[in-house]
């Protein structure tokens, strides 16, 4: 059997998606996963959203990952937006991991969108 019992799925689906709306907005990755986690446990659908390229970045990683663009440090970038330094490395690391890149210097080309008709994550 699983979560939550059948008759209460749908009733479940939209708390649950508030909880992943105002984990994104906090930057609370790990309750944001789990939230998705229980919606598709659920039943419910993954959002269309896509995976990989900037457009699959959250608020937060694309806040974060611009001012490292600007050349900004962890530090820096902690201090500008009253967050611990681990909490930007979290969402610096999540960032490269969906622009599929490796190094700081790549995020200025890799932030910019796709140009009209290319294929998702050649940004």
């Amino acid at each position: 059997m699983g979560w939550p019992p059948r008759g209460e799925r749908s009733r479940a689906r939209e708390p649950l998606r508030e909880a992943v709306e105002r984990a994104e907005r906090l930057g609370a990755v790990r309750l944001r996963t789990v939230a998705e986690g229980l919606l598709h446990e659920g039943g419910a659908r993954r959002a269309g959203t896509p995976r990989t390229g900037p457009a699959a970045l959250t608020a937060s990683e694309r806040r974060i990952a611009g001012l490292a663009a600007e050349g900004r440090t962890n530090a820096e970038i902690a201090a500008l937006l009253h967050l611990a330094r681990r909490t930007v490395e979290t969402h610096l690391t999540a960032a490269y991991r969906k622009l599929g890149i490796r190094r700081r210097t790549q995020l200025p080309t890799a932030l910019r969108p796709a140009p009209p008709g290319a294929p998702a994550g050649t940004g």
